[in-house]
Parts: structure tokens; sequence; C-alpha cells
């Protein structure tokens, strides 16, 4: 379970966003709403634990595990994408088989990039290797910011697949879209309003 109680952030002279509520449970998906400048990656830090800065309450259950995806992947690109998980997944002291690995990647459509420096993937490429993260996580909440833009219909779908995946398993997703996300039209909603 993941709630926000009274929730406002105040930067820059302004309040980026007030009082917001919302509770998410075990299975649930919430879609944070908002134009460019409205707060969502702050919000999205700030339910991360990576931003203090706020007022209100935000309650996790005693076990959840957050994993948060943002706009910058955390890929390295002098490491190839077995490389980076590899590195990821030790700084969280997790161990996993290369074939765990190997397989994680390949779901996300990255057979032929195995081996490869990430700098010479594309932007969408790179998104995939930080996703296949999702994977081999034992995260009980996923923050995925903006995690489908820079996608192909067929990342978007794996993607998609992913994620309902994890909350068949009880797992809770909060995302972020500009797009729509039709696997998501019934998810809850929270939109922010810029400047407000």
């Amino acid at each position: 379970m993941l709630q926000i109680e009274s929730l406002s952030c105040f930067r820059q002279d302004r309040h980026l966003f007030k009082d917001l509520n919302a509770k998410v449970l075990p299975g649930q998906a919430l879609q944070i709403v908002g134009e460019n400048g409205s707060g969502k990656t702050t919000l999205f830090k700030i339910l991360a634990g990576l931003f203090e800065e706020y007022e209100g309450r935000v309650i996790t259950s005693d076990a959840a595990q957050v994993l948060y995806l943002g706009h910058r992947y955390g890929v390295n690109d002098q490491l190839t994408p077995i490389e980076n998980l590899k590195f990821l997944l030790q700084l969280n002291e997790n161990q996993l088989a290369p074939d765990a690995l190997e397989a994680a990647l390949v779901r996300f459509q990255l057979r032929a990039e195995l081996d490869e420096p990430c700098a010479s993937l594309s932007e969408g490429q790179k998104k995939r290797v930080a996703l296949a993260r999702l994977i081999l996580t034992s995260a009980r909440i996923w923050l995925l910011d903006e995690a489908f833009s820079a996608l192909d219909a067929p990342g978007r779908a794996v993607l998609s697949e992913v994620c309902q995946a994890h909350m068949a398993c009880g797992g809770i997703l909060i995302f972020s879209s500009h797009q729509a996300i039709p696997e998501f039209a019934s998810a809850a909603q929270l939109r922010l309003e810029a400047g407000s």
C-alpha cells in the first residue's frame, strides 16, 4: 500500500502542488497527470524518498520496497547492457545469474545488443536497458516517470505487459505519461496543475 496525505511542495516561490491525497492498494495503478512544470518529477522523487522538502505524509506498507525510474535512465554508456544490469543489481546487493540478466534484456528486445557498449544504442534502446530492471527487481512499488516515452510501439507493448504482470502479482504501479496508454485507461488519476 502507498498512501499520500495532504502532500504539498513549495519551490521557487510557488506551490508545485498542494494538498494531494491518494491511496494505491496492491494490484492497482495510479497515473500522475500534469503538464510540464506541474511537479510530476518532484512528486516521484518525494515518493521514492529522494526529496524531503515537502509537507504532508507518504505512507508505505512496512515491507514495501520502491523502484524509481526517472527521466535519466542510469545507464553507463561505457558498459554493455549486461554489465549495466550487473552493476545496478550489485549496488542493491542483488545477485542474479547471468542468464536471468540476459533473459530480461531479451524480453525488452535487446538480444542483438547484449554485448554492445550502450554508447552505440539509441535512446529507446537505452531506455529498454533501464526498464529491464523491472523484471529483475523484488520491489513491490514501481514509480515510473515517463517510462512509456522514447519507446516504439513494440517496446510500449512489452512495458505494458510487464507492468500488468507486476500488478497481477499484487504490485503497485505509479506512472506518468503524456500519451494515452490504453491498457491502463481504468487507472485512477492524480492531476497536478502547474503553479497551483
